[in-house]
């Protein structure tokens, strides 16, 4: 492989962790998103390992808090551009389901009938 090519697909990877991190900042947003702050709303954590060529995503769907659940998490090595590309068109499904969710409300809320 020439060096051009080499650019090229280098340039494609950083585009593509670029879009990964784009879609966690527009699932949660730049506030601080602990769910006794914003409810339900769905919290992203992005994280990229520089030492294994790694970049994961972990998404709480009704907000993050302490000890409660791990959420979806997503990994993909930064070395196979069709594993970033799976992880990306899983994380617009997942930003897709948790709009719907937040628009729609809470599945976990109890309707308590009025006595």
């Amino acid at each position: 492989m020439n060096k051009r090519l080499k650019r090229k697909a280098e340039k494609r990877r950083r585009q593509q962790i670029c879009g990964a991190l784009d879609l966690c900042l527009q699932i949660n947003g730049l506030q601080k998103s602990k769910r006794s702050l914003t409810g339900d709303h769905p919290t992203a954590f992005f994280e990229f390992n520089g030492r294994a060529a790694g970049v994961g995503v972990r998404v709480f769907r009704y907000g993050w808090e302490s000890y409660v659940g791990i959420g979806e998490r997503l990994l993909s090595r930064i070395t196979r551009s069709d594993e970033l590309g799976e992880m990306i068109g899983q994380l617009k499904q997942l930003k897709r389901t948790c709009t719907a969710a937040t628009v729609a409300g809470p599945k976990n809320k109890f309707n308590t009938p009025l006595l």
